[in-house]
């Protein structure tokens, strides 16, 4: 890649691995005139099974190391859990502005029949304090909200495998529970779940899935137009991508879930 200047305004896309490509697919198709730097904490995947405080003094420091080499106009917590975990204190120490992933529970209650909505979400993003207010905020005694923890979902879909053998066992008791739990709409908790969102949608052809991508983008492009209203769209320049763990395969996998080829490996910030 070409020199680029210190001072070239950068957004970053941040996740624990592949999961925030479902979101810099979309970010991609806005044609954004900003350098754009995905960032991915392969080493400590998955965040679903580490610690508060591990998560928020990881995500703190590796924004510090970013923000000492960038000029960094905004970013994407693309990570629900990261987001329940680090988002707040994010927040407060930079003053670029924080684009965070929720489960969507709110549209999910504005598209249910029947009040009976699932959840399937990271062990960690369950566990959190946000996502327990964030359950009680929009949900009510008339609701029956089934909360699934996709225990092992992440790592299988890290592995992008050809065989989707794995894959359907992790998946075949999900689909049981909730559909024995009449279930009409279901949210997807987790970045890494709308990789999956056409095979969940054909296992599920009478729920309706929902996912926050489009709530983002909106967030994202409404950051963007005040800090420079200026702002003209132009073809998206060659991606950044690094990893804290060297992977053969990642760049590659990328590459393939966003349809964008033009995404060159950067060295990791310590």
């Amino acid at each position: 890649m070409k020199f680029m200047a210190q001072d070239t305004p950068v957004i970053i896309i941040f996740d624990s691995g592949l999961g925030g490509t479902s979101i810099l697919k979309e970010i991609i198709s806005l044609n954004l005139s900003q350098q754009l730097i995905y960032v991915a904490d392969n080493l400590n995947l998955p965040y679903g099974l580490q610690t508060k405080d591990f998560i928020e003094n990881r995500v703190c420091d590796l924004f510090s190391s970013l923000n000492q080499h960038y000029s960094i106009e905004a970013a994407v917590i693309a990570c629900n859990t990261a987001t329940a975990y680090a988002a707040n204190a994010l927040r407060d120490k930079f003053n670029f502005p924080i684009v965070a992933m929720e489960p969507g529970i709110k549209p999910a209650i504005s598209l249910t029949k029947n009040n009976k909505i699932g959840i399937l979400a990271t062990e960690g993003t369950i566990k959190s304090s946000r996502f327990i207010s964030l359950v009680d905020r929009f949900t009510s005694d008339q609701h029956k909200i089934c909360i699934i923890p996709g225990v092992g979902l992440v790592e299988e879909i890290e592995n992008q495998s050809t065989s989707d053998k794995k894959l359907d066992a992790i998946l075949l008791p999900i689909i049981n529970e909730l559909l024995q739990e009449e279930v009409d709409t279901l949210v997807l908790g987790c970045t890494h779940y709308p990789l999956i969102k056409n095979k969940l949608q054909k296992l599920l052809p009478d729920i309706q899935i929902v996912d926050t991508t489009e709530a983002v983008l909106k967030v994202l492009a409404g950051y963007i137009d005040q800090i420079n209203p200026q702002c003209t769209k132009q073809d998206t320049k060659a991606i950044l991508f690094m990893m804290s763990k060297n992977e053969e395969t990642y760049l590659s996998k990328i590459k393939k879930l966003t349809g964008f080829s033009k995404i060159e490996q950067a060295k990791f910030v310590k």
